[in-house]
């Protein structure tokens, strides 16, 4: 129980500080954001060190990825409209660690003028064996490595001058629940801008008789532009006591108009 017990308080360091220690090798951070404007050069480090007591290869992949309910599914490079094939460049990306040696991986993101977008990818780095076919990629050329564990990095980049920031909600409506003690409401949300977003939503209830109001703890959640996701928000059966409005808040900053949606309720 102990062991158990020291393990989870390095994982919850881990995150904190942004890194993931995997097998016999680390790599920090995990999440890169750029804010480069169209015209800008902006670089960034990922640091990958060695923990294995003997020498080991190492590779840097680059893949897109797209959101599909709710879900990050990994695609090939050059394959979405966000990709980052056209404004990100690594180096190096194969190297060779000896025991405990360590290396920053440079990341330059070069953005074309009038490139108002917004992209992300995923950056794969970990162990590489040689294997029998060679590979051609965009960014190496060598006799053909195979990843065979790796750590995802999650890079995005958004520009600054891009104020393109625009959350709406879809739907509002009370679901059955399995809880008896709680009741259970669903918002629908559609992130119909060009930025990511993270907003916090969170529940009011108004009370016709008193004019009392009451909020309810927050969600946040990342959504990427275009994906809707569904948010499932709980309130003890107790706190209903007499007819009122349950409104759903969501506020997504960047000096936005907070958006709402109500409902009548009763006990």
């Amino acid at each position: 129980m102990k062991y158990l017990s020291k393990n989870l308080l390095f994982l919850a360091i881990s995150f904190i500080t942004k890194s993931f220690f995997c097998q016999d090798f680390e790599v920090s951070p995990v999440i890169i954001s750029f804010d480069a404007n169209p015209g800008e050069i902006q670089e960034k480090y990922v640091h990958v060190k060695n923990y294995d007591n003997k020498v080991q290869s190492f590779s840097a992949n680059l893949y897109d990825f797209s959101v599909e309910n709710g879900k990050k599914v990994k695609k090939k490079l050059g394959s979405t409209s966000r990709s980052l094939i056209e404004v990100l460049n690594i180096t190096p990306t194969f190297f060779k660690l000896n025991p405990n040696q360590s290396i920053d991986v440079k990341l330059i993101l070069t953005v074309p003028p009038k490139n108002f977008s917004t992209h992300w990818g995923y950056l794969d780095v970990g162990p590489a064996k040689e294997q029998k076919s060679y590979e051609v990629d965009k960014q190496r050329l060598t006799t053909g490595i195979n990843i065979v564990s790796k750590i995802e990095v999650l890079i995005n980049q958004s520009p600054r001058a891009n104020q393109n920031y625009k959350c709406e909600i879809l739907k509002f409506i009370e679901v059955s629940n399995t809880n008896e003690e709680n009741r259970l409401f669903k918002v629908s949300i559609k992130n119909s801008g060009g930025m990511i977003l993270k907003p916090h939503v969170h529940l009011e209830y108004g009370i016709y008789e008193t004019a009392e109001l009451v909020k309810f703890g927050s969600k946040e959640k990342t959504i990427y532009p275009g994906e809707t996701i569904e948010i499932d928000l709980e309130i003890s059966k107790t706190k209903i006591t007499t007819s009122g409005q349950l409104a759903v808040i969501l506020d997504y900053g960047h000096d936005t108009q907070i958006e709402g949606a109500v409902l009548e309720i009763a006990p």
